[in-house]
């Protein structure tokens, strides 16, 4: 799939706020990769399709997911910061005709990150993260600088973030992300 395509339908139905996060998050991917050894033209297109059904309403997003033989749990079923992350998926293999397992998984865990994640997942966690559109706390530019040399290091952060910020706000906790956060904290990342 050309990337253009994707970049002219992302323009054309997100806000300009969203594809610009978009835009930014695919660049620092391409960059990370770069960095780390990873495929870079894999990284910039699961970063261009990772929000690609952010702004579509739960029911198209849950529409995607069926017509796809997604499976959802209970914690995300209701939950449109968390489901879009599948229905980008479904989304960038129905539409945009994704079938590198690799991509689709990265853009199916890039916001709650799961255990003993890929190089390319762990990109795309942290570049959605992290990217310089991101302005909703003062630590971000420090995690996107982190992730260029320690990117465990960088998600731990994100991620002990995150469930600060879920816990205090008194929602439910995704069992991934608590299993992302212990595998790396198993594995003797630093913080």
């Amino acid at each position: 799939m050309d990337n253009q395509r994707i970049t002219d339908y992302l323009n054309k139905n997100l806000s300009a706020e969203r594809y610009r996060h978009t835009i930014c998050c695919a660049k620092l991917a391409a960059e990370l990769a770069m960095i780390y050894g990873e495929d870079k033209n894999k990284a910039y297109k699961a970063g261009l399709l990772h929000d690609v059904a952010k702004e579509l309403s739960v029911d198209k997003m849950r529409e995607y997911i069926k017509d796809n033989g997604m499976h959802v749990d209970v914690y995300m079923e209701n939950n449109p910061a968390l489901l879009h992350a599948y229905a980008s998926a479904a989304m960038a293999e129905a539409i945009f005709d994704i079938d590198d397992k690799e991509i689709l998984s990265a853009i199916t865990y890039h916001t709650t990150g799961k255990e003993n994640m890929t190089l390319l997942e762990k990109i795309i966690f942290i570049a959605d993260a992290s990217d310089e559109s991101r302005t909703y706390d003062k630590k971000i530019e420090q995690w996107r600088e982190l992730a260029k040399n320690d990117i465990d290091a960088a998600i731990l952060k994100v991620l002990d973030f995150n469930i600060v910020k879920v816990v205090n706000r008194g929602f439910v906790l995704h069992e991934n992300t608590v299993k992302a956060r212990n595998y790396l904290v198993i594995n003797n990342v630093r913080k």
